[in-house]
């Protein structure tokens, strides 16, 4: 243990411990000053990095940020067609597999699958016309 710390820590017994759990000592925090706070807070840094590696600082410490959009509800879609599962994969061209996974949001439809959904939300006659034609 660093000789620096002994300053921060104080040698406690795990019964000690216990009874001081929810308290604090409101005293001894309203005497630390600005450059104690900050020893303490590099010390605990160097900690951290010592076990763990360096630390990410910065605006893009956690990475880019994902933007998650939930998929349509594919079996409300279905069900306001009147169709059962088969014929709605049937009917527009898709796999009865893929649907049940959608229906059980096991699987998210992607880009080309959410367009096409989209488009048996607005014109189911036109979609199964063009899957249709041969």
């Amino acid at each position: 243990m660093r000789s620096d710390k002994t300053e921060l820590t104080e040698a406690v017994t795990n019964d000690e411990l216990r009874m001081r759990v929810g308290q604090t000592d409101w005293a001894r925090l309203d005497a630390m000053t600005d450059e104690d706070i900050a020893r303490g807070k590099r010390l605990e840094e160097e900690e951290i990095e010592a076990e763990f590696g360096p630390m990410r600082r910065g605006p893009d410490a956690f990475g880019p940020v994902r933007v998650v959009v939930p998929g349509p509800d594919v079996r409300a879609l279905r069900e306001r067609t009147g169709l059962s599962q088969e014929e709605f994969a049937d009917r527009f061209g898709l796999s009865l597999r893929t649907l049940q996974q959608w229906e059980q949001r096991r699987r998210v439809p992607d880009g080309p699958a959410r367009l096409l959904l989209r488009l048996i939300e607005l014109d189911p006659q036109a979609v199964e016309r063009a899957a249709h034609v041969e």
